[in-house]
């Protein structure tokens, strides 16, 4: 009786042992404004002397598409304040480039930065300013997805912080970890040089 008793015990705490390992336990930045992985329910806030605003990289317009030897889909998305994003997914590896309110484009050099493998950005951009009115964006956050491990490895999940001028260029490349939405968020805010080519 004591043996069927210490094997349900034993049993029970496997089992509660591995339900743990399904949904990891809140991070030190758990009550943060969604990143800008989750479409946002709130499209803009402020929080001190930042503002931000979301803007969907989903639904962004088609402005060219080839599918001869190397499919290709270049598309336009519309930010705040007079920017845009050209999004341009080539061989299913991405580049992104900012599009400046007078129509100047710097491309970002993501194909660079996550080292030429398939890659892919998330739904939402953070666009982020000082408070003010009208919002004037200064940064950028967005979520980059690269494929560093063989497939059918997991693509790694980067926040990518974005200084907007005076050339636009990604500060920072944070890796996943429970306050990578707060660092990513310093970054954009406090940016330093932009990474090394």
């Amino acid at each position: 009786m004591v043996r069927v008793s210490i094997a349900f015990v034993l049993a029970a705490l496997i089992a509660a042992c591995s339900r743990g390992e399904e949904q990891a336990a809140p991070g030190p930045d758990a009550t943060d404004t969604p990143g800008p992985a989750l479409v946002a329910d709130e499209v803009s806030g402020t929080e001190g002397s930042r503002a931000w605003r979301y803007t969907s990289v989903a639904d962004c317009q088609v402005v060219r598409e080839e599918n001869e030897e190397l499919p290709e889909v270049e598309m336009r998305c519309d930010g705040p304040a007079g920017y845009s994003l050209r999004v341009n997914d080539s061989d299913e590896r991405i580049e992104l480039s900012i599009i400046d309110p007078d129509g100047s484009e710097s491309p970002l050099g993501l194909t660079r930065i996550g080292g030429g493998g398939f890659s892919s950005i998330g739904d939402t951009a953070e666009w982020r300013g000082p408070v003010g009115d009208p919002f004037g964006p200064d940064a950028l956050i967005v979520r980059y997805d690269v494929a560093e491990q063989p497939y059918p490895g997991p693509e790694t999940s980067y926040l990518l912080a974005i200084r907007l001028g005076p050339q636009p260029c990604v500060v920072s490349k944070i890796a996943p970890g429970p306050a990578q939405n707060a660092i990513a968020r310093r970054r954009a805010d406090d940016p330093g040089a932009c990474l090394a080519d």
